[in-house]
């Protein structure tokens, strides 16, 4: 899709005013950087990049980019616990925001959509800067790529004129994404965005995230939930795919009656996009989680042929549906296995078919065909630029990954499990997926010995040990935890809270994130500087070039104020572990139970 002329120069005209206000203001402090902006075109030059940023592809309408705002249903975020719209970037109750969601809830179409109804509101008071963190890479950090989007508004990046904007009050940033991270920059971004927000309080920073990253715990950040899709939205949503009445109401009639799980998981814009995909195509939901992924796939080929009018499928790797399925299936476990996310370059898409193809047997094609087969016929993965391939979504790679690990012999698939539990960060969301579509063996080999070491190395030395032996055990175990302390005068308050670096299966009841709280309620919330400094003896506050603070570790902070909120996180693990181990062995324990079948014999 291109966008229209009429839409250009209409948003030209909306920013006109926000350009004019940066452009006067720069000029009066004397900032160079925003020349440019003078040129009398230079508004629709730049009306032409944000609306850029409403483009998207889409499983509903694979074909090729459309317009956001054609489609859109607006999610409601919950704030102060109650589910409300909000519809653009400068309404958001905070100016440091977490826009927090599960797979699926639209949270990259949300922040795009807050980035363009922001200028097409009539009263624009923010000029947005949209990056999606996934495209950053190790030569490629956080302030690189806010450089280069800025490069792009055609602004001479210069610190003069990068202070004047982020000061301004007048800029949002939006950073899409923080869950797709590269392991080896989460940290280095964390601490990055920790960096900017006590620079520049008057910078909106807005960041989506799915649960359980390390960015929900900075601090100064309000954490906004996107609250789940309603059955009373339903109707809205399938209007604006525009679905017409009749087949609205079918689909809305199949889900409610349906007699399996699969209507319980239609909370989100992408499951109900999802069932809509399959319905059409069977007239009814399937039963199971695994089944419905099963006639997804299915469905996209045979989707694909009624656009094209084809009566004869005929794909170019040559493989039929079921073979290349299994070796798509294998494609996906080893992106992840190889470390890769849901982008690729052309070289690492070659190196992962070549694994893929290892390890499947009767699937033997050509790289390229199959990439025509998945990018142009099933639309799973679209063609992203010159030399990149991308899924089209996250949880696609991550659903036909855990596809791969439950086609797996009870030995190998043992093995998965064994190596999530040395590493389980970025499997996290495979094993959610597994926990249904593979649910004996994830309690059996996962969840069990999870919960068993958990016990082991978290909660009995924790309730074990006095409260000297509780400090060191936490500062030994969580080395890099402690507090940030910067100053506002003469009173002292956290600025930020030291990295957390996970234990393996961490996921599994969060003991970090409850560590992390316990240590947040520990520290009072405004200390003399003063009281401070003698009695952790941290440098001069007032006068630190640390934009963080001085930090101070876990240990001396539990050492003076005491341990009990942390023997209380403790006791909240312990609690969801237990529970985590009974829901886990009544799974095993229906399993065994079919046993009891084969003992059933008729009498002679």
């Amino acid at each position: 899709m291109v966008i229209e002329a009429a839409a250009i120069a209409s948003t030209a005209r909306l920013l006109q005013p926000l350009i004019t206000d940066l452009y006067q203001g720069s000029k009066k402090l004397g900032a160079k950087g925003l020349q440019r902006w003078e040129v009398r075109t230079f508004a629709g030059k730049l009306a032409r990049r944000i609306r850029a940023i409403e483009e998207v592809r889409t499983l509903w309408k694979p074909e090729g980019p459309i317009s956001l705002r054609e489609f859109f249903h607006p999610p409601k975020l919950l704030i102060a616990g109650k589910p409300r719209m909000v519809s653009r970037v400068s309404d958001l109750p905070a100016k440091a925001v977490v826009i927090e969601g599960i797979v699926g809830q639209g949270k990259s179409i949300l922040m795009r959509s807050l980035a363009i109804e922001e200028i097409l509101s009539n009263d624009a008071k923010c000029l947005p800067l949209f990056l999606e963190l996934k495209d950053l890479n190790p030569k490629l950090d956080l302030r690189q790529a806010i450089h280069k989007q800025l490069e792009s508004y055609d602004v001479d990046v210069d610190e003069d004129s990068l202070n004047y904007l982020f000061k301004s009050g007048k800029m949002s940033l939006l950073l899409d994404g923080f869950d797709e991270l590269e392991e080896g920059l989460v940290k280095e971004t964390y601490l990055e965005v920790e960096h900017l927000t006590l620079r520049y309080p008057e910078l909106q920073v807005v960041i989506s995230s799915r649960m359980g990253h390390e960015i929900q715990k900075a601090t100064g950040f309000q954490v906004l939930q996107i609250a789940p899709l309603a059955p009373s939205e339903f109707a809205a949503f399938l209007e604006r795919l525009k679905v017409s009445s009749e087949k609205s109401l079918a689909v809305r009639q199949a889900i409610k009656n349906s007699p399996s799980k699969i209507s319980d998981l239609v909370t989100t814009p992408l499951m109900l996009t999802l069932i809509l995909i399959v319905y059409e195509a069977e007239s009814q939901i399937p039963e199971t989680l695994p089944e419905f992924f099963e006639r997804l796939f299915q469905v996209v080929f045979s989707r694909h042929d009624h656009l094209k009018g084809a009566f004869t499928r005929k794909h170019h790797s040559g493989l039929s549906e079921r073979r290349l399925q299994i070796l798509f299936e294998s494609f996906c476990f080893m992106t992840l296995q190889l470390g890769y996310s849901r982008t690729l370059t052309q070289a690492q898409f070659d190196e992962v078919f070549d694994h893929a193809l290892t390890y499947t047997e009767n699937c033997q094609c050509d790289a390229h065909k199959f990439k025509e087969d998945i990018t142009k016929v099933a639309c799973l993965m679209l063609v992203d630029g010159i030399d990149a391939v991308t899924f089209l979504h996250k949880s696609i790679l991550e659903y036909y990954a855990a596809a791969f690990v439950k086609s797996l012999n009870d030995e190998n698939a043992k093995l998965f499990y064994d190596a999530a539990l040395e590493k389980s960060r970025g499997w996290e969301d495979v094993l959610t997926f597994l926990k249904s579509i593979d649910g004996f063996r994830y309690a059996r080999d996962y969840l069990i010995p999870v919960v068993a070491r958990h016990r082991a190395h978290i909660v009995t030395p924790a309730l074990s040990a006095d409260d000297k032996q509780l400090i060191k055990w936490v500062s030994d175990t969580y080395s890099g935890v402690g507090v940030f302390f910067r100053a506002t005068g003469s009173r002292a308050n956290v600025g930020a809270i030291g990295s957390l670096d996970p234990l393996p299966g961490d996921q599994i009841g969060a003991f970090g994130h409850l560590l992390l709280d316990s240590l947040v309620n520990t520290v009072p919330s405004d200390i003399p500087v003063k009281e401070l400094q003698a009695t952790f003896a941290v440098p001069d506050l007032l006068n630190s070039k640390d934009m963080h603070g001085a930090f101070v570790p876990c240990s001396k902070i539990f050492r003076h104020y005491g341990v009990e909120h942390m023997r209380h996180a403790v006791e909240i693990f312990e609690a969801r572990l237990t529970k985590l181990e009974t829901e886990a062995m009544a799974v095993i324990a229906g399993e065994q139970k079919k046993r009891l079948i084969f003992a059933k014999r008729p009498a002679n």
